[in-house]
């Protein structure tokens, strides 16, 4: 359907029996949307339809993807996946008279990149050869360069160890070139951040990509030298790349732009790494400087205003206590002005709730690096002789980052530990080894052992809060959920004289199982189980089990397609033959996936935990 807003008129465009997606205007006129798995646009002025791609066939396993047009509006590149290997996770449902299998298809995939062209003659399109990946590879990413004829096509390979950026000029004719411009490798894995490029917004031969190879994730410069040719009026490209970095410091680069008069907007943890700010980079000067939004806290989902002239940005801001709200601020070259907010969407009623504020530290580990931790504390008397019980919360994902003054993905949990605060419970976040935020060492000090180094940062953690916060040893336990949960078990299974009981949601048991439904996660941190068995052993708390002589609380959704249900089975199971039925209790969720959907499964599970926890740490 199309909205007229100036006639305030709804105009039916399709009238078909298949499911159309992704509806965009390619122009004023044109609209491009996929339907069966393939793209089309449709012609606001005539009515036509043109067919843009032919390679989708749901049937088979192959699908169209990333779909990208010019700026122009006259080629299009996108991405054709061929999943036809992989197979299908079986999740059942046990709630129908006749139970049902469901379940995503999971594993392994092989990509083509092609272009297509728009105007004209529809029908023409085909593969952009690029030099052969070697083992496991994908498309991270591509973009037009800024004559619109050519591609810069960000790719993985070597097992998601190596990352390519390739230059495609003039894609599709007969003077078409493919160039290098970075081929780095990581023996670990590469970053997620790396992935950050932009081609230059007026030269098709420059770009900025980012890329952790000094340890942090920073901005570099790309400038493929040009040459003129006997044939062509338009610069060649001569093949050679000079590359010049741009950031430096121990800190790393989130997300960045260019802007209209040759500056780089960034955002960092150049400041902190519990906030984030803005910065803009001179190319001609090479300076940086900080963009004095005047809003403090934690910033993100920055998006640019395509006004040349007077740029502007939007961004989201959050505090701890304050969740996200939605600002605008100019970036013109000699602004002074501050943000301006847009949306005010927190209740009063919770403004006004007076939380327990958490304190940002730092704690030493065994091997000399420090741990980001924020601890709440209880308003009791820390002199009292009896130590204070204490709660670990491990968050989730194993890359992400929980200690922030922001407001984030677990803002359940966050209020479930303010609670366990005013109970008179202490209660530790930490950002342990494999988090974000903190540069490529601390993400991967975790390969080929999950719960190696990270299981050492939570034990040096509770040691340190033993001593300085008037802990009791005897009364600690510890909740997460997904990888959370892994490391739940891991710290009861092989720290029972740390751990007096655990509550392991949704957990990963087996790292095995976990390639399966993930792959690509798994094999970054772990390898191929074929060719790494040892370390997926040892990083899988059912290799443990035998181990278990405190209190072990598991709560799993039934159809949970990300960790499988048969994770928690499989330990169930264990643990019943080794005898051990005594130490654990389970919940399952018949109608829940990996993240909760009702409220009523979301009070359960907590209050189960609290009820769990009251019991074991009286």
């Amino acid at each position: 359907f199309l909205y007229d807003l100036n006639q305030k008129k709804i105009r039916r465009l399709t009238s078909t029996q298949a499911f159309e997606a992704a509806p965009r205007f390619l122009d004023d006129n044109r609209i491009i949307y996929s339907q069966s798995g393939n793209y089309f646009i449709l012609d606001l002025n005539d009515s036509s339809l043109k067919q843009i791609t032919r390679e989708a066939n749901p049937q088979n396993n192959i699908s169209v993807g990333s779909f990208v047009v010019s700026k122009n509006g006259a080629v299009a590149a996108y991405v054709v996946t061929d999943s036809s290997k992989q197979r299908q996770l079986v999740v059942p449902n046990f709630l129908p008279e006749y139970v049902t299998g469901q379940g995503p298809r999971r594993g392994w995939t092989e990509q083509k990149l092609f272009v297509a062209q728009i105007e004209g003659e529809p029908g023409r399109s085909f593969e952009v050869k690029l030099p052969k990946a070697e083992g496991v590879s994908s498309f991270r990413s591509i973009k037009w360069a800024a004559d619109n004829r050519s591609l810069i096509v960000d790719r993985l390979d070597r097992d998601t160890k190596r990352r390519q950026l390739f230059f495609v000029f003039n894609v599709g004719a007969k003077n078409e070139k493919v160039i290098t411009i970075e081929d780095e490798t990581d023996p670990k894995w590469q970053a997620p951040l790396s992935a950050i490029y932009e081609p230059h917004p007026t030269d098709a031969f420059k770009l900025f990509f980012c890329s952790e190879k000094d340890g942090f994730n920073h901005i570099y410069l790309a400038e493929i030298a040009t040459q003129k040719s006997d044939t062509e009026q338009s610069p060649q490209p001569a093949g050679e790349v000079k590359i010049a970095q741009l950031t430096k410091g121990q800190w790393q680069v989130e997300w960045a732009k260019w802007l209209p008069d040759n500056r780089i907007i960034y955002l960092s943890t150049e400041a902190t790494p519990t906030e984030r700010e803005f910065y803009t980079l001179d190319l001609g000067t090479n300076v940086s400087k900080k963009i004095e939004t005047g809003v403090s806290g934690f910033k993100q989902s920055a998006e640019l205003s395509e006004d040349k002239q007077n740029p502007r940005m939007i961004f989201s801001a959050s505090r701890w206590d304050q969740p996200d709200d939605v600002y605008s601020i100019a970036l013109c070259n000699n602004c002074n002005s501050s943000a301006v907010r847009l949306t005010d969407t927190v209740p009063q009623p919770f403004k006004a709730i007076k939380w327990t504020p958490p304190q940002f530290i730092k704690i030493p580990s065994r091997d000399g690096k420090t741990i980001p931790a924020k601890i709440y504390l209880p308003n009791t008397n820390s002199s009292i002789k009896k130590g204070r019980p204490m709660v670990i919360f491990v968050h989730g994902a194993g890359y992400l980052q929980n200690v922030i003054n922001g407001w984030n993905n677990y803002y359940r949990e966050f209020m479930f530990n303010e609670l366990l605060v005013d109970k008179g419970w202490v209660v530790l976040d930490i950002d342990y080894r494999g988090s974000a935020g903190y540069g490529r060492d601390w993400r991967t000090d975790v390969y080929d052992f999950l719960g190696g180094k990270d299981f050492d940062d939570h034990i040096d953690a509770i040691d340190y809060m033993i001593k300085n916060y008037n802990v009791d040893q005897s009364r600690i336990a510890v909740y997460g959920g997904s990888y959370g949960g892994f490391m739940s078990a891991m710290l009861v299974l092989r720290s029972p004289d740390k751990i007096a009981a655990a509550a392991a949601l949704r957990p990963v048991m087996d790292w095995k199982n976990y390639y399966t439904a993930n792959p690509f996660y798994t094999a970054q941190r772990l390898g191929m189980p074929d060719k790494n068995p040892e370390a997926y052993k040892r990083s899988s708390p059912i290799a443990y089990a035998d181990k278990l002589e405190k209190p072990l609380l598991i709560l799993h959704g039934m159809v949970d397609d990300n960790v499988h249900l048969q994770d928690s089975v499989q330990m169930v199971e264990k643990l019943i033959r080794l005898g051990k039925t005594k130490y654990f209790e389970i919940m399952f969720y018949p109608s829940e996936n990996h993240g909760f959907i009702r409220p009523e499964s979301w009070t359960d599970e907590y209050e189960r935990i609290l009820s769990f926890f009251e019991k074991y740490l009286k």
